[in-house]
């Protein structure tokens, strides 16, 4: 095969011409090719103003190409965010059709000689896959492609309430390259959103954001931000009502007073205000306080959640269309307290919605007619006439389980129904905090293929073994994930109530896979500190199937009248449950990305032992009737998870 030498033994008369010079996301993106071209090669480009006969990579906005270049493009992918890469003898031509397109571009160079970006950079253990080559070898060859899909969120972990600096440009500097073009912010309920929004811009993540050319949506599950519980005292009758009384928003408490006229005056305002003093919102998504009943006063029980919201938030657009009319406006559908859309109120022609099913299990696709909320999410899609945003939970495990799998198979189906459907967005919510790394893999899987249509999770899947873990142990970890992929309601079932054939699944798993691969990389400090993580959770996961099995043994002597060994066998389980929830606090301490801290003692705890004391009453009781049991169901968990943290 033909290919473009561009450094060989470590040297290089190539050079790079940026030719959107004046365009700030242009000239980041020939500085990432001139970084990781020199860790690559050992040699850094120089760079040059202008086009002439020596070797050059010609990079910039499509319209800055100069003719003769321009020349060597294919043409360009239909959709958004597109760029077209030409590779000849003396020139790689890297041009997008917008200034995020550049980027892309580049990073597709740099991916072409072996650099792959699947975590952020927060395990120093852990650094960026970057080879170190003897020369750098382009095969000739022309590519284009652009996203069917214009806007692709972020939602990462560290975008969430208390604002750490260092870990989100951590996290948006890896989601760029995953392909998605804009960050989701969740503001903090306890600072006023306005300060949080300058601490963004104090910190410099506003100007990481803005120098990729990439959006910022939020700030999510803020109404009380603008109509604050600070206004209860002097004007009640804003607020929602419960049990007769006026309440605030908070826990416990309700929405404020949707079909009050003054009090949506005050919201719009204050939410307007916000809007003009935070000039980096592309979208203002903003959304009632996290799990609260809509107010029930007399006036609100004569219409709709949805009917009242969509009132609220076309006055708001209103507004916006005059003073602020290039901010996009969302707001949330399918998510309670607006479960239904709205009866009688249509939507402004501007206003989104985001459809979030918070629970959902990754087993089938929205393409698929099986799916229970397909006719709810149907209606929305239709009712949402600015545009309809899915919220997927692919990489949060508050609604997945801990120990997770590639899902390949829902990726794929959804694409299917948003490129049928025309979907316009999509927002990846990565939570808690402490998953990140165990949501990294499903947040690539996912990035690139609502970016590009064309490629599948499976070869992407493949790609990440062989690169991440390396030659001799990605092979392995490439069937392992094969099989977890290939078997999705495994991850469920080691979370809440496993098999004896998915005991045995593991037990294999752990001989032919794991420990090969640990024996396989040994030598080697970085890959064999990768595949340690795998190997930790592939523990993690044998070590809560184990209690299933306690807890099997235990309902079978039960049932058989045996309620002395029953009993005794419970003395173990408690004793067993209580080791492993410390087994997974200290998971959690390694701060690999494991297993979040603070899930432990509520939600983990809850689920690992949620059996113990029913099956104490039950011995004690001598009752010998076992129930069939299946999944820990979502709403039986008595808290939803913004309250058990504190949060909205």
């Amino acid at each position: 095969m033909s290919r473009a030498v561009i450094v060989k033994d470590g040297r290089s008369d190539w050079r790079i011409v940026n030719m959107s010079d004046s365009n700030r996301v242009s000239a980041f993106a020939a500085g990432e090719l001139r970084w990781y071209l020199a860790m690559v090669g050992g040699f850094e480009l120089g760079f040059a103003d202008a086009v002439d006969d020596t070797p050059s990579i010609v990079i910039g906005l499509r319209s800055d190409i100069c003719p003769s270049e321009a020349d060597l493009l294919p043409a360009p992918a239909k959709g958004f965010d597109g760029f077209s890469l030409a590779i000849t003898p003396n020139r790689v031509v890297i041009a997008g059709d917008n200034d995020r397109g550049v980027l892309y571009g580049a990073y597709e160079l740099l991916e072409r000689v072996g650099c792959r970006w699947f975590y952020p950079t927060m395990d120093p253990a852990d650094p960026e896959v970057v080879p170190r080559l003897d020369s750098i070898e382009l095969e000739f060859g022309t590519y284009a492609v652009a996203s069917p899909i214009p806007i692709r969120i972020c939602n990462a972990s560290s975008f969430f309430f208390d604002i750490d600096p260092i870990a989100m440009k951590k996290q948006l500097d890896v989601a760029m390259k995953a392909r998605y073009n804009g960050m989701g912010w969740q503001c903090d309920h306890r600072t006023p959103v306005g300060d949080q929004y300058r601490e963004l811009v104090e910190t410099g993540v506003i100007e990481a954001i803005q120098k990729r050319g990439m959006m910022l949506h939020g700030p999510a599950h803020s109404f009380p931000h603008f109509l604050p519980n600070e206004l209860f005292d002097e004007h009640p009758e804003w607020f929602g009502m419960k049990d007769g009384e006026r309440v605030k928003q908070e826990i416990g408490g309700r929405q404020f007073c949707w079909s009050n006229a003054e009090a949506r005056k005050v919201f719009v305002d204050n939410a307007e205000r916000f809007v003009l003093e935070s000039p980096a919102i592309s979208i203002f998504c903003t959304l009632a306080y996290d799990g609260g009943p809509a107010c029930e006063c007399p006036k609100c029980a004569k219409s709709t959640p949805g009917d009242l919201v969509f009132q609220l938030l076309n006055e708001l657009i209103e507004r916006l269309q005059v003073s602020a009319p290039h901010v996009m406006v969302e707001t949330s559908g399918g998510y309670n307290p607006v479960h239904e859309p709205p009866q009688a109120t249509k939507a402004h022609d501007k206003l989104r919605v985001v459809w979030a099913h918070w629970g959902r299990a990754h087993d089938i696709g929205f393409d698929d007619p099986r799916y229970g909320w397909l006719d709810n999410l149907e209606t929305w899609r239709k009712a949402a006439k600015g545009g309809l945003t899915l919220c997927m939970y692919y990489t949060d495990n508050f609604a997945t389980p801990w120990i997770s799998a590639p899902y390949e198979r829902v990726i794929e189906g959804d694409r299917r129904y948003i490129l049928d459907k025309g979907v316009d967005a999509i927002y990846m919510l990565m939570w808690p905090k402490g998953y990140w790394w165990t949501h990294s893999l499903n947040h690539y899987l996912a990035g690139r293929c609502f970016y590009d249509a064309s490629v599948t999770p499976r070869e992407l899947l493949r790609d990440y073994a062989l690169t991440y873990f390396g030659p001799r142990a990605g092979p392995l970890l490439l069937d392992y994930y094969i099989q977890w992929a290939d078997n999705i309601e495994l991850p469920y079932r080691v979370k809440d109530d496993s098999r004896p054939s998915d005991r045995a699944m593991l037990a294999d798993q752990r001989r032919r896979f794991i420990d090969p691969a640990v024996a396989a990389v040994e030598d080697d400090i970085v890959l064999s500190h990768r595949v340690r993580k795998v190997a930790l959770l592939h523990q993690a996961a044998e070590k809560l199937t184990e209690a299933h099995r306690m807890h099997d043994e235990i309902e079978a002597l039960r049932a058989a009248g045996d309620f002395d060994a029953a009993s005794a066998l419970l003395d173990q389980a408690k004793t067993y449950t209580d080791d492993l929830i410390k087994h997974m606090a200290w998971l959690a301490d390694l701060d690999l990305g494991l297993i979040d801290r603070n899930e432990v003692p509520g939600f983990m705890t809850l689920t690992i032992k949620h059996w113990i004391d029913k099956e104490e009453s039950a011995i004690a009781a001598r009752d010998r009737n076992v129930k069939p049991r299946g999944f820990v169901a979502i709403d039986s968990i008595p808290t939803p998870p913004s309250e058990a943290t504190g949060q909205w």
